[in-house]
């Protein structure tokens, strides 16, 4: 199993060799440190402090205690720089100013103190508390670095699984609707039937909308409407007189973003499992509407229910994947019986409804 070579050069330059771009940044690091670790930060700081002073020779314990505290807030002043710069190059230039720092504090003190035996407590305080704050700088760049990476990461695999389950979703909505319908209108046209023509007009205005719709991730509810009332265009053209549609969304929610296709996907369950099986055919309806912290999409028929195999099948399957890997796991699909018959399918959509 291979691995890594060593990167030596981190024993004496450590943290990551490329600053990370305004965009990655953004992406992944830009929140701030958490409060339990401001806290646990002062606590550190406090008991370093107290402990100095206790440990120091008799006469000395406040400037010695004094000095831990500034030098600590001097560190945790640089490491709040650091936290939005974690590379090299700052983490160098914060090493150097906090050497500079002991520096200038050693001659300070030598200054004010004379005598060589009442400022040795001092510079030690000095040198090892600057010492461990340039460490403790170096592991929080690390630290911070990685943490980043990893978030940079994770949002790209996320983005390739929404990706991927885009193109699966594409590649399941359109071929047997299109090859069913362009068999209907070429046995029309054949036939010399006068519904070729109304067809051929709604196969066109729902394929201007479909397949743009394809080429990204999500896109406006509105947007995702216009391709669903193409698509009941078409069959409605189809079936004629045996379906029925409508469509139903509260104003403000068109800007709703949603996965591209979920939405068409169950329609065209709703229309192929309630609406196409059943000899007097039947209706179709679609209401979107706000809920408490996020908005509500229902997509209803009135045919004899959705079979269980189609229920837990591949397509609504990759719709629900879809919904948790745009929207997080409080998006959702339920599947449920209407009153009278048919079939209820859910969208849950949490927040976006503003």
């Amino acid at each position: 199993m291979s691995s890594k070579p060593i990167d030596w050069s981190q024993l004496w330059y450590p943290g990551r060799r490329q600053p990370f771009t305004p965009d990655e940044m953004a992406r992944a690091g830009a929140d701030g440190p958490s409060r339990t670790l401001q806290m646990l930060l002062v606590c550190n700081v406090l008991m370093v402090v107290a402990a100095v002073s206790l440990m120091a020779p008799r006469g000395q314990g406040t400037a010695m205690a004094l000095s831990a505290l500034l030098l600590a807030l001097a560190g945790a002043g640089l490491g709040r720089w650091l936290w939005w710069r974690p590379w090299r190059q700052p983490l160098l230039l914060a090493s150097l100013a906090m050497a500079a720092g002991m520096i200038l504090s050693a001659l300070v003190v030598r200054a004010l103190i004379p005598e060589r035996e009442n400022r040795q407590g001092l510079v030690l305080v000095f040198g090892t508390g600057g010492g461990v704050a340039v460490l403790l700088l170096w592991f929080l760049v690390v630290w911070r670095a990685q943490q980043i990476e990893a978030r940079l990461a994770e949002q790209a695999e996320r983005e390739q699984a929404i990706e991927m389950a885009r193109r699966l979703a594409a590649a399941q909505l359109e071929p047997h609707f299109l090859f069913n319908t362009l068999a209907s209108l070429q046995h029309w046209v054949d036939t010399r039937d006068e519904r070729a023509s109304p067809l051929l007009a709604a196969l066109t205005g729902y394929l201007r909308a479909t397949l743009p719709m394809f080429k990204r991730p999500t896109q406006p509810l509105g947007d995702e409407l216009l391709a669903v009332e193409r698509y009941l265009q078409v069959m409605q053209a189809r079936l004629g007189a045996r379906l029925a549609w409508q469509i139903d969304v509260e104003p403000g929610l068109r800007a709703l973003p949603l996965p591209s296709g979920v939405l068409l996907t169950l329609v065209e369950n709703a229309v192929q499992h309630g609406i196409e099986p059943a000899m007097a055919g039947g209706t179709v309806c679609v209401h979107a509407q706000r809920r408490s912290g996020g908005a509500e999409i229902e997509v209803v028929d009135d045919g004899p229910g959705l079979p269980p195999q189609v229920a837990e099948g591949v397509g609504l399957t990759n719709v629900r994947q879809r919904l948790a890997l745009a929207a997080g796991p409080a998006a959702g699909l339920t599947l449920t019986g209407g009153p009278t018959g048919g079939c209820v399918a859910r969208l849950t959509l949490p927040g976006g409804t503003t």
